[in-house]
């Protein structure tokens, strides 16, 4: 059974509300490669004592080169020449340091290879096989791993295998640098302030940029994003926008692409700005005396538009 009765206008009271834009994103670590630990001389490799998640600190030994050990060396900075007694400079601080860390050495880092140096370096010399060395301390026997200890996280190289200056030992865990972020079709409007939050961890971020880089948010963002490295986020605007909230069925929106409501059957239309909204409610941008709207303007009037006052 149906009915021809015409639907009478239905009136009722706009409400305020504050508006706050979201925006669904994609979120991705982007990696560089681990530290690549390295050895100054050649041979073939005759034994891989370490083994993935290993932790290599000053003293560990890295590889074994025909038959002789090389060991880890942590430092600021790698060794640059072989030391022999009676030489100066930074890097022999830098030496004193490491037989320090080893525990072959317990006077001052004066960067001279003095007496107390000359019987660390042959202590050091006679316990990893290169007694005919004697006081000599030569930079092929350490591999410089950098300025702090690091986990093993791939081999390159396997026993047999026929290395020179600068092959690649082994390598430490990949290290998360930035993460990328993938706006939506359209991208995020600029002129707001905005908060990237990603499982909990909420950053400031610039619309536009498709990156962070701040090194505590790349830490935990990358913990939370798990072995797959990718995920995804949610970019808000900071402040709150106060809009007025009207029923999304009293916009009328004419062929020119003007929006507008009414607040009556009869009388002109009211020109606005639709901030947003979902499929119930319209948000519009404040500004304007608006108090009441005509909820069903398209069943109530003929052919409503936003130019003139239609019929009703």
């Amino acid at each position: 059974m149906t009915s021809d009765t015409h639907s009478g206008p239905l009136v009722v009271p706009v409400t305020t509300a504050e508006r706050v834009d979201r925006y669904g994103v994609g979120v991705a670590a982007k990696y560089e490669e681990g530290v690549a630990v390295s050895v100054n001389g050649a041979g073939t490799v005759t034994r891989m004592p370490v083994a993935v998640g290993d932790l290599l600190d000053s003293g560990s030994v890295v590889v074994i080169v025909d038959d002789t050990p090389i060991v880890a060396y942590v430092s600021d900075g790698p060794l640059w020449r072989d030391l022999e007694p009676g030489v100066k400079g930074e890097d022999v601080a830098r030496l004193q340091r490491f037989l320090s860390d080893v525990g072959l050495y317990d006077g001052r880092a004066d960067g001279e290879v003095g007496t107390a140096t000359a019987r660390a370096v042959k202590a050091f010399n006679k316990a990893h096989g290169r007694e005919d060395l004697g006081a000599t301390f030569a930079m092929s026997s350490v591999a410089w791993v950098g300025p702090s200890a690091v986990r093993v996280a791939t081999l390159e190289v396997a026993a047999g295998a026929t290395i020179g200056a600068g092959s690649v030992i082994v390598r430490g865990p990949r290290r998360a640098t930035s993460i990328t972020v993938t706006e939506p079709t359209g991208g995020i409007p600029p002129g707001s302030e905005y908060q990237l939050t990603v499982t909990g961890t909420a950053t400031p971020y610039v619309p536009g940029s498709g990156v962070v880089t701040d090194p505590d948010v790349v830490a935990a963002v990358t913990a939370s994003l798990g072995t797959t490295g990718e995920g995804a986020g949610q970019v808000m605007s900071v402040d709150a926008e106060p809009v007025l909230r009207v029923p999304a069925s009293a916009i009328v929106v004419d062929p020119s692409g003007a929006s507008c409501v009414f607040e009556s059957a009869v009388g002109d239309p009211i020109a606005v700005t639709v901030r947003g909204g979902t499929l119930a409610s319209a948000d519009l941008a404040t500004g304007i005396a608006l108090t009441h709207v005509l909820v069903n303007p398209l069943a109530v009037l003929e052919e409503p538009t936003c130019g003139s006052s239609p019929k009703a």
